[in-house]
């Protein structure tokens, strides 16, 4: 049986390894490095019969020969003829996509059970929690699920803990018991204000700072969360400015892929010196907070002075 994970995402490749470890249950494993270990023997581990396991599995990480460019010493044509059905063998490819120009890895396609394994989005994210609640028979009421979504963050091995949570509850959520019980991702709230701060959103933006308030979080930590985000979007800009690749912007910056991704996509809307202006902000807002004013009233002034988002002014003034 052979599983090809192929997508930008470790934490779904490996949340998805992990279910085809439960679901094959091998009584050995054996985990191979395409970029690092030997190339001999990687193949002869796959060329050889174990005597004592009834049913082993073999684990190649960076499987790069399935895609557009490989960078091991590993041959395509060397490795699929290995890829027998005496063992289970799950490779992993750090891309979007494999490269179907090449008429070993169609024929791969046919036989292999393929997992897509990109970083999650707001529509994605349903497709990923509906099939973990199928795979836990779990059920949530639509109020309890939307919810769910919203605040639990796009980690899939994040996401399944927090089910796995749920349904040690009950197998069928109400709406009160997901808000009880779910763990608010802090992440994911992060995210949703730098971009309702983006795209001038005042009521998304309050409502946003209110919730994190309610957490007993002060202000002067909400801010400087909103500062290490737009510090990191400058960052991101800048080294796109530099014809910086995502993959080399993932060991720069030592983030994960769909981080990254998802930070490109507010990065291409500004330039660096507009969100450095953006940072000046905030630090303006902080210094407010700290001189003797209410800081609650502080932040909501500051919001309420943000034009609506049909303006075309990319810097807040406080």
């Amino acid at each position: 049986m052979v599983y090809i994970l192929h997508g930008e995402d470790p934490s779904r490749r490996e949340y998805k390894l992990e279910t085809i470890k439960r679901k094959e249950n091998c009584d050995q494993i054996d985990r191979f490095d395409c970029q690092k270990d030997d190339p001999d023997v990687i193949e002869n581990v796959l060329d050889s019969y174990n005597l004592f396991a009834e049913k082993p599995m073999v684990i190649l990480d960076h499987a790069s020969f399935l895609g557009d460019k490989n960078d091991t010493k590993l041959e395509l044509e060397r490795i699929v003829p290995r890829l027998v059905d005496d063992k289970v063998i799950v490779l992993l490819l750090d891309a979007k996509k494999l490269d179907t120009r090449k008429k070993l890895v169609k024929q791969l396609q046919e036989t292999a059970t393929i997992m897509n394994c990109m970083p999650l989005d707001e529509k994605s994210l349903v497709t990923e929690v509906q099939t973990m609640m199928k795979e836990r028979k779990m059920k949530m009421d639509a109020r309890g699920f939307d919810y769910f979504c919203q605040n639990v963050g796009f980690s899939s091995p994040v996401i399944a803990s927090q089910l796995d949570k749920l349904a040690l509850y009950s197998q069928d959520l109400s709406y009160e018991d997901v808000k009880a019980l779910t763990t608010v991702e802090p992440t994911q709230d992060v995210f949703k204000m730098t971009n309702a701060l983006f795209a001038k959103n005042r009521v998304l933006l309050l409502e946003l700072y209110r919730n994190f308030r309610a957490q007993n979080m002060e202000p002067a930590a909400i801010i400087g969360l909103l500062a290490s985000q737009i510090r990191f979007v400058y960052q991101v800009r800048v080294l796109m400015d530099q014809g910086y690749r995502k993959e080399d912007m993932m060991s720069e910056l030592n983030a994960s892929s769909g981080r990254i991704w998802n930070t490109m996509k507010n990065a291409k809307n500004f330039s660096a010196n507009q969100l450095l202006e953006n940072l000046a902000t905030l630090s303006k807002l902080d210094q407010a907070t700290k001189s003797g004013v209410d800081r609650d009233t502080a932040f909501e002034n500051f919001i309420l002075q943000i034009d609506d988002q049909h303006s075309k002014q990319d810097v807040w003034q406080f």
